[in-house]
């Protein structure tokens, strides 16, 4: 389904990444076991851009999202 809102979701691999961003929304980010952690956000921005933030403030710009995920309703 390609209709709104846009879920977007992913996995975190680096320990210091603190936060993540959809757009302007701040994606919800789950612990799960150990070291292991995913994120995600709803958006109506169909191709909103996603940035993860450093512990240390420096931002970046997720070049690729899974087009398995994004979209999804």
């Amino acid at each position: 389904m390609q209709d709104e809102p846009y879920i977007f979701s992913g996995t975190i691999n680096d320990n210091s990444i603190s936060k993540v961003f959809v757009g302007e929304e701040q994606a919800k980010i789950i612990d799960v076991d150990g070291d292991k952690r995913y994120w995600y956000a709803i958006s109506h921005v169909k191709d909103a851009v996603v940035k993860r933030v450093k512990k240390d403030g420096t931002q970046e710009v997720v070049e690729e999202i899974d087009e398995n995920y994004k979209g999804s309703k």
